[in-house]
């Protein structure tokens, strides 16, 4: 009998299947079930929009069209979406909002001249609010991990107190200024359909307690959604399947560049079809 994990990760497999025809499905004529019309999808947030994949910065690569996360990905299957991407690798919530963007090459869409992702988003919003039918957000991992490099820092037997002691801080900025980005959305674009990515946890193979954590910021993040009409697309169930469980330990090698050479942190192309399939979930 094939345990239910394995069948999920035989799942996310085939799901990966599906990249090589993403370009056809988008080249296709829209079916007669498609809407008429025009509409934009607007992916806002971090490393994650953007489609970060440290096998191509470790070979000098920033061509942006490179770069491919869950938003390409969702709006080649979508073919009557044009897709505006604003996502910014290294973006927490503050530079979000106040500017400050730390990649140094080029994005998928140009701010202009806006000086913060948040500005961009507004001026855009402001110019085809009614053309929208779709906004994503991920945004706040990397407060947390500010916080994670804070707290290893310093002594190794109290990165866990630090932790716990440090995260009502930075829940309730990350809070407020997703709130912040919500209301501003909502306000411009009333009828789009709002996705917040929750956060899923690469740190679970070296911090397996880290999961408790994360779960409170993930229920902090619902309620913001909740509050703001927005969805919540699971990335913590598409990328970790299960806290403290076997399989969470096999998904985060199959779909994270964590236990390759690069040690790191963001999904492998197949991590992104997982979380654009998460994406596909909330957003039908």
């Amino acid at each position: 009998m094939r345990r239910p994990w394995i069948a999920r990760l035989v799942t996310l497999l085939t799901l990966a299947g599906l990249v090589g025809v993403m370009g056809a499905l988008a080249a296709a004529p829209a079916s007669a079930s498609t809407p008429r019309g025009h509409a934009y999808y607007l992916s806002l947030g971090d490393s994650l929009a953007f489609g970060y994949q440290p096998n191509l910065v470790a070979r000098g690569d920033t061509n942006p069209a490179h770069y491919r996360s869950y938003a390409e990905d969702y709006a080649a299957i979508t073919p009557r979406l044009s897709l505006v991407n604003y996502g910014c690798p290294g973006e927490t919530t503050g530079t979000f909002l106040t500017g400050g963007c730390p990649w140094p090459a080029p994005l998928h869409d140009s701010y202009g001249a806006a000086t913060s992702q948040l500005a961009a988003a507004t001026a855009f919003l402001q110019a085809h609010g009614s053309e929208v039918s779709l906004v994503t957000l991920d945004i706040g991992s990397n407060d947390l991990l500010a916080l994670v490099s804070r707290c290893e820092a310093g002594p190794a037997d109290q990165v866990q107190a630090c932790l716990v002691s440090g995260l009502p801080a930075v829940l309730g900025t990350v809070a407020v200024n997703i709130t912040t980005i919500l209301q501003t959305v909502h306000q411009l674009a009333p009828n789009a359909r709002v996705v917040l990515f929750n956060l899923y946890n690469p740190l679970a193979l070296q911090m397996p307690t880290s999961d408790q954590l994360l779960a409170l910021v993930n229920q902090q993040l619902a309620q913001v959604a909740t509050a703001n009409g927005a969805r919540v697309a699971d990335a913590f169930s598409a990328i970790n399947i299960k806290a403290g469980s076997t399989a969470e330990k096999v998904s985060l090698c199959l779909l994270t560049w964590e236990c390759t050479s690069y040690q790191n942190i963001h999904p492998n192309t197949l991590g992104y079809v997982a979380l654009t399939a998460a994406l596909t979930r909330s957003a039908r």
